[in-house]
């Protein structure tokens, strides 16, 4: 059985986000590469890989916002506590 990840979500988003973002470049650029090189198959793993660096960034930004929001929470009460 696998450990727990006890990274906070927010960092999880970053985390993916930066990912996300690489892999929108480098498909970019590879699907770029394909098309100067004439090789169909390139290009669309460019494509695919910059779709997945889409969805990636866009799980990053929502964990990021769910973290805030959870962080927003538990402070708020923590004051009522107090």
């Amino acid at each position: 059985m696998a450990d727990r990840d006890d990274t906070p979500i927010s960092a999880k988003g970053t985390r993916d986000k930066v990912k996300g973002v690489v892999n929108e470049n480098v498909g970019k650029a590879r699907s770029k590469l394909g098309d100067l090189t004439d090789n169909r198959s390139e290009h669309l793993k460019g494509k695919a890989q910059e779709i997945k660096g889409k969805l990636q960034r866009k799980k990053g930004e929502l964990e990021e916002d769910l973290g805030v929001a959870r962080d927003r929470r538990v402070v708020a009460d923590r004051e009522e506590e107090e």
